[in-house]
């Protein structure tokens, strides 16, 4: 497998080469130059998680790890999860399902890629006796995710930015009380895109990032999109699937990584109809599947911290697609958006898109009444981002057609507002708890690149 930039300025580079690179020095973001094709019907024999994402991931790999090796360290990944099935399933009403992608170490979707890509780096590390130090920025869950995984690692640092004030007291502890030598949490006084903002700024400085051997793990890094793919077969092949049922998923969706997940499934192979992008107030993707319009509003502060996000930095992989492989015009968008803080695209472009896609936004108040009234009727108590897939999925689903909703994180990690919403307290268990007691050690800096670099710098080790 060969991988190029959506940009153009990079091509016919190996899994390897991406892995470490994270983005494209032109800006842009890498992607396969074809589509691995994957017999369902073959998959449908597997039941075993692990044994699945061996045979969806190894495609985009190749020889770059062998098979044997690249098994070994799936199963390792998923060891670490708390159900033995890796993932459960809530059914609600009739043909509505919550996948519940919260059973790894950090109760949120975003350990499935951080505990297999963290070990795939020091695979690599480990033959060439190599550190790295990663960075990374984060609404709330793939820092802690990040930062659990790195922190059984003897090769790698992180560099972990999140935006001050704007995700839940329960994700930033998970952050801020994992204590070692190799964890660097940074507080910037800004939001997501601010902290996203910093992170590009040093990945496309190829000298700084070379010097000192920086990768990143946000879902701009194609690892983590392949990786997500796998629970989208998971979920049909677990769930007795027909052939004549009508499929659709709905994605709480911020960054556009994990919905891309999905729409690179179908790619391969997954027989699904629809994919739904459930948004929140923070609502670029929904103005782009109405109007065509892709433009940069401000953020709004909202109960679903890990969607309040102005700019899907994944959507470009997909743009890309949508203008036939077309780096050149990928670039003039991108350059628009950046320009402009807005790119249209032609009426018979959004119609291709809405063959795949549907969207639908979800306000804070409609959360809200989602949580009580799913916990009243079903006994059910879902976090804010899980019901705003649900929301979605009901006022899409007219037909009745069979709907999958992704549940992203565990609701204790929203515990105010929850229960706010369900009227009383959650129970958990002691485990999450022992954290509060732990004294929180961080950085806190305004919204500036430079200071992020001299932490780099003075924690910097070969």
């Amino acid at each position: 497998m060969k991988y190029l930039s959506t940009r153009g300025g990079e091509k016919d580079l190996t899994f390897k080469d991406i892995l470490f690179s994270g983005l494209a020095s032109d800006g842009g973001l890498y992607v396969p130059d074809e589509w691995p094709q994957i017999d369902y019907n073959a998959l449908k024999k597997i039941d075993s998680y692990s044994e699945l994402a061996l045979e969806i991931i190894y495609p985009f790999i190749g020889e770059d790890i062998k098979k044997s090796e690249l098994k070994s360290l799936i199963d390792n990944a998923y060891a670490k999860f708390s159900k033995s099935k890796i993932i459960t399933f809530k059914n609600l009403k009739q043909r509505e399902h919550i996948v519940e992608l919260f059973n790894g170490p950090t109760l949120a979707f975003k350990d499935f890629a951080m505990q297999l890509i963290v070990p795939i780096f020091d695979y690599y590390l480990l033959q060439e006796n190599k550190k790295l130090n990663l960075i990374v920025a984060t609404s709330g869950d793939t820092g802690s995710a990040a930062i659990n995984a790195v922190h059984q690692s003897s090769k790698i640092n992180i560099f972990c930015l999140f935006p001050k004030g704007r995700i839940s007291d329960f994700q930033k502890k998970q952050m801020t009380t994992v204590h070692g030598d190799n964890i660097f949490p940074i507080e910037v006084d800004g939001t997501f895109d601010d902290c996203q903002n910093i992170v590009k700024s040093i990945l496309v400085d190829r000298d700084f990032s070379e010097e000192f051997s920086i990768a990143a793990v946000n879902s701009i890094n194609w690892s983590r999109v392949m990786i997500q793919i796998v629970y989208y077969f998971y979920t049909l092949i677990n769930n007795n699937i027909s052939e004549d049922e009508i499929i659709n998923f709905s994605v709480p969706t911020g960054n556009f990584g994990d919905i891309y997940a999905g729409y690179v499934g179908i790619k391969m192979g997954l027989p699904v109809n629809k994919l739904i992008i459930a948004t929140n107030e923070n609502d670029i993707l929904d103005r782009f599947i109405n109007s065509g319009s892709y433009s940069i509003e401000g953020v709004t502060k909202t109960t679903s911290p890990s969607m309040d996000i102005a700019i899907a930095s994944n959507f470009e992989r997909l743009l890309f697609d949508l203008l036939q492989k077309s780096s050149v015009m990928t670039s003039e968008k991108m350059n628009e958006l950046k320009n402009n803080r807005s790119f249209s695209v032609t009426k018979e472009q959004s119609n291709l898109v809405k063959k795949t896609f549907s969207s639908k936004k979800i306000n804070q108040n409609e959360v809200n009444d989602l949580i009580k009234e799913t916990y009243k009727e079903f006994n059910y108590i879902m976090d804010p981002h899980t019901a705003i897939g649900l929301g979605a999925s009901r006022v899409l689903n007219e037909r009745g057609d069979n709907n999958f909703i992704l549940g992203t994180a565990h609701p204790i990690k929203f515990s105010d507002t929850v229960e706010k919403a369900i009227g009383h307290p959650m129970q958990s268990t002691n485990e999450f708890f022992e954290m509060y007691k732990n004294e929180e050690k961080f950085y806190s800096f305004m919204n500036s690149a430079e200071e992020v670099r001299k932490v780099i710098k003075d924690n910097y080790s070969k």
